[in-house]
């Protein structure tokens, strides 16, 4: 992912907004995560937004114990059962909470800035093609539009599917940059 200003000022601003859902008592965790994965996401992102990226949080996410073997999915309205591949799992998560709190962040160094608007951009190309959200390419959004809408898609469940949420699901790479309007 290319991250245009991931630099310590954003890292601050993000280790902040980590910090502040940590403190909140009801932080999110990947629902594939263990009990000791669940245990260790903290340390393992702040270890990330301080001095590492997407890639650094994968590696360190990819211990087969971090990991639940199975998940349950639904398949033509039917719960059904899988393996969980760790290696793409771990990539998973680590992509879209790295960028996640890159976006928090960023945001909230954008509004104490005074920018009033970010543009959507996609980061990296998706693995697969096309990807729901590249109608989203490009859009200028209120930065406080994206700032509040940390989450709020799918946090707390079961979220409200009309907001603003960047990225806009498991697996995205849009993220933000400055936007004029």
């Amino acid at each position: 992912m290319i991250f245009e200003e991931l630099d310590e000022k954003t890292r601050a601003f993000m280790l902040t907004e980590f910090e502040a859902e940590e403190a909140s008592g009801y932080p999110y965790r990947g629902k594939v995560l263990s009990a000791a994965g669940r245990a260790a996401f903290a340390a393992l992102m702040r270890a990330a937004i301080t001095k590492g990226d997407e890639g650094t949080l994968a590696a360190s996410l990819s211990q087969v114990a971090f990991w639940n073997l199975t998940e349950e999915y639904v398949r033509n309205g039917v719960i059904r059962e899988r393996a969980v591949n760790i290696a793409q799992a771990a990539e998973r998560l680590a992509l879209t909470e790295f960028n996640t709190w890159y976006v928090r962040g960023f945001a909230k160094r954008l509004l104490t800035e005074g920018e009033q608007h970010c543009q959507a951009y996609r980061g990296a190309a998706p693995k697969w093609e096309p990807a729901d959200c590249s109608a989203h390419e490009g859009q200028v959004f209120p930065t406080k539009e994206i700032y509040d809408g940390h989450r709020a898609k799918y946090w707390p469940e079961p979220g409200n599917p009309n907001a603003t949420s960047i990225p806009f699901g498991p697996g995205c790479h849009h993220t933000i940059r400055r936007g004029k309007r």
